[in-house]
């Protein structure tokens, strides 16, 4: 499967990258195709250096990167969503498109701050194409420890979406990542509830002098 990371030169970019590489063809995405070309040398290497096969991964400009990919993930922050998915929306047909964007800001600790849809998710589902199949999950899997190929991570993923074979794709593709739980979250329309956590464990983290917390469902 070619999936497509907007995004990908970010921590969690890098560390779906370099997991979902072992079975997927990945194309890492940027603005910028130099910072993508770079990246995706860098994460190659790494995968080389640990002596652990990869099916491929390419570094491109947005437009191009998701012109033919199965699966589009979008990882940027928020902030910056609405006029990225703006211009690339003539670019996405069928694709399911993952996203793990959480809409907060930072007082004295971080708020969660959804648009009128209830989500960034559902403002996403609202900015694509009605063909797009919008599934929101991984935005509470610690990008520091994705990115570090030793941990074994064993967490739980919840996945929400309105389309049940676009969600049983990203179930797969979370199976694929190896000790990541996918557990059904119901609709689109649930995924506030999901996102909302994000900023609830960066705020339990700060409190209590933690780091790295995710979520495990038991």
């Amino acid at each position: 499967m070619k999936i497509a990371i907007l995004g990908g030169t970010g921590s969690i970019g890098e560390g779906l990258a370099l997991r979902w590489s072992k079975k997927h063809e990945v194309v890492v995405c940027s603005r910028d195709e130099e910072k993508a070309l770079k990246a995706a040398e860098e994460y190659s290497g790494k995968l080389s250096d640990k002596g652990m096969v990869c099916c491929g991964i390419t570094g491109c400009s947005n437009e191009n990167g998701i012109r033919d990919a199965s699966v589009v993930v979008i990882s940027v922050p928020y902030d910056g969503v609405v006029q990225l998915l703006k211009g690339l929306k003539p670019f996405l047909k069928d694709q399911i498109v993952i996203s793990l964007v959480v809409p907060m800001k930072k007082n004295k600790l971080f708020e969660y701050t959804p648009p009128k849809q209830g989500s960034a998710a559902l403002e996403i589902r609202d900015i694509l194409p009605k063909s797009v199949k919008v599934v929101s999950a991984y935005h509470n899997v610690p990008a520091r420890k994705l990115c570090n190929l030793d941990d074994p991570l064993d967490y739980s993923v919840v996945i929400c979406g309105d389309d049940d074979d676009a969600k049983k794709t990203v179930k797969e593709l979370t199976r694929d990542i190896g000790n990541l739980s996918p557990l059904e979250g119901g609709t689109l329309a649930s995924s506030y509830m999901i996102e909302s956590l994000t900023p609830f464990l960066i705020n339990l983290a700060i409190l209590n002098k933690l780091s790295d917390l995710g979520v495990k469902f038991v």
